[in-house]
């Protein structure tokens, strides 16, 4: 039972363990994939963005150098993209966990940037018409467009460091957490493994118990509850199969004389050899105990009083043979034998009280002798 109940409590912590393994693996590599989730579209916008102000310098100073209609196509594409990225960063801010405080200067500064490049679509609008640029209008368009870039530029630097340093806090943050999560998750582990252990003790040891108080403990039998308990089992059986049923009662002549004689250690040697004497000559299916002192039992189910008597004949011939330890090996051993079978009115107490009879004829008739007729 005990091996059985640790095997359940192995399979039971086992499969916790694989839970929590599986668990955590699931966190960790979700975890691992959404550090820096949440600013990994506005670092993407802002890389592509920072190409703007490099791109809008080259495309001015082409233009004032030749005011050809392509460079003017490139620079209305580009006014026209870059206040859609500049929305498109602001929305993701907004929509972030930056503190408003931290981007809001930077944001400023691009919306005035936006605002700006109003004044160079006019200069713009106004070369595409003739197709020709004065020195006015040359400087008016590199003044304007070297300050956009310049404000874009410092903005857009500025955000990237901003966001860099956002998206390495959150690493640190989710790696503190992670292993904040793994100690949790291992504590919860020794913890429980910590409670099975604990219930398997106690199982152990309430078998231990249960097995105490069902054992002799001399002779490692059965003791009279374990043969109670074996005997309602028995004869329950016996009421749906109708399958016979015998006891067998032993007590061995004159053993406070022997114990008088050679002393109480000997004598319990001697109950030790004759248990295990009882033991190997029984069936595996037969229940032997000790019911106390020298007297024994032994319950005999699919056994009718034919084969009682012939185990019973056998154990009397054994014990004359066997040997005796010690000082008490000159000396001789005797049992006397009392046998019955269930009838079909019998319950344990009839049964044992005619096999108990039995055995005080055997005592009665000279002892060392096997009762077993009415």
């Amino acid at each position: 039972m005990s091996r059985l109940w640790a095997r359940g409590l192995l399979l039971a912590y086992l499969l916790v363990v694989l839970l929590c393994l599986s668990t955590f693996g699931v966190y960790y590599s979700e975890a691992r994939r959404l550090v820096g989730a949440n600013y990994a579209a506005m670092v993407t916008d802002l890389v592509r963005a920072q190409h703007d102000p490099d791109r809008l310098r080259l495309i001015l100073e082409s233009l004032v150098e030749r005011p050809d209609p392509i460079y003017l196509q490139q620079l209305r594409d580009l006014t026209w993209r870059i206040p859609l990225r500049i929305q498109g960063l602001d929305n993701h801010l907004r929509h972030s966990d930056l503190p408003p405080q931290d981007y809001r200067p930077f944001v400023a500064e691009l919306a005035d940037a936006e605002g700006r490049l109003s004044e160079l679509e006019q200069v713009i609008d106004r070369v595409g018409r003739d197709s020709t640029l004065t020195p006015q209008e040359a400087h008016l368009l590199r003044e304007l467009g070297l300050d956009i870039e310049e404000s874009l530029a410092w903005s857009y630097s500025e955000l990237n460091q901003l966001l860099h340093q956002a998206s390495a806090d959150q690493r640190h943050f989710m790696q503190r957490l992670t292993l904040a999560v793994a100690v949790l998750m291992w504590s919860l582990l020794v913890a429980i493994g910590g409670v099975l252990l604990m219930l398997w003790r106690l199982q152990v040891q309430s078998e231990a118990m249960q097995r105490l108080s069902l054992t002799d403990q001399l002779t490692g039998l059965g003791n009279r509850r374990r043969l109670l308990q074996e005997a309602e089992g028995a004869f329950a059986r016996r009421e749906r199969s109708d399958e016979p049923l015998a006891l067998v009662l032993l007590d061995l002549d004159h053993f406070k004389r022997f114990n008088d004689t050679y002393g109480h250690p000997q004598g319990d040697e001697v109950l030790v050899r004759f248990a295990r004497l009882l033991q190997e000559s029984v069936r595996r299916m037969d229940v032997v105990a000790r019911m106390g002192g020298e007297e024994f039992a032994i319950l005999m189910p699919h056994s009718d009083l034919d084969a009682a008597h012939r185990l019973a004949d056998r154990l009397l011939e054994a014990v004359g043979k066997m040997p005796l330890p010690g000082a008490a090996a000159t000396g001789e051993l005797s049992v006397s034998i009392g046998i019955a079978e269930a009838g079909e009115q019998d319950d344990f107490d009839r049964l044992y009280a005619r096999a108990d009879r039995r055995l005080y004829r055997a005592k009665e008739l000279g002892r060392d002798r096997v009762e077993w007729a009415t």
